[in-house]
């Protein structure tokens, strides 16, 4: 369990403050990360990376918080969503059971949690590791 807090602090710190979507104090509804996918003339790409991994990981603590099985890494959001990105050229927009994504030609991606139960249980995870950051909010 502490590899995958692990996985979302290291998400939560990756966020840039400079959208107001992004909280520095917890994660809410939405958040907006950049260099998930990029663009070019075919269209766009799922970078994979730094920012893909954060993405698994948030996925793998949503499904551990849920009850439901950890995806392994062929299974994973990032999988679905790069297979997504391939066939379905000119719509910009994914969904599935934990999230809904957004990602625009500059790279950022606009990730909406679909269940806000658990963004509580993350949140809990950053007050662990951040204590003064939510008891301030």
């Amino acid at each position: 369990d502490e590899v995958f807090e692990r996985g979302v602090i290291n998400v939560f710190r990756g966020l840039s403050w400079n959208y107001k979507t992004n909280c520095p104090c917890k994660f809410g509804s939405k958040i907006i990360i950049n260099n998930l996918v990029r663009w070019d003339r075919w269209g766009f790409h799922l970078i994979t990376g730094q920012q893909a991994d954060r993405l698994a990981d948030l996925e793998r603590m949503l499904h551990l918080f849920s009850g439901k099985p950890i995806p392994d890494n062929r299974e994973n959001i990032t999988i679905h969503l790069d297979d997504h990105i391939r066939s379905v050229q000119g719509k910009e927009c994914y969904e599935d059971e934990m999230f809904s994504i957004r990602y625009f030609k500059k790279g950022s991606a606009h990730i909406t949690f679909r269940k806000p139960e658990l963004v509580d249980r993350l949140n809990d995870i950053i007050a662990k590791y951040y204590p003064e950051t939510l008891s301030s909010v």
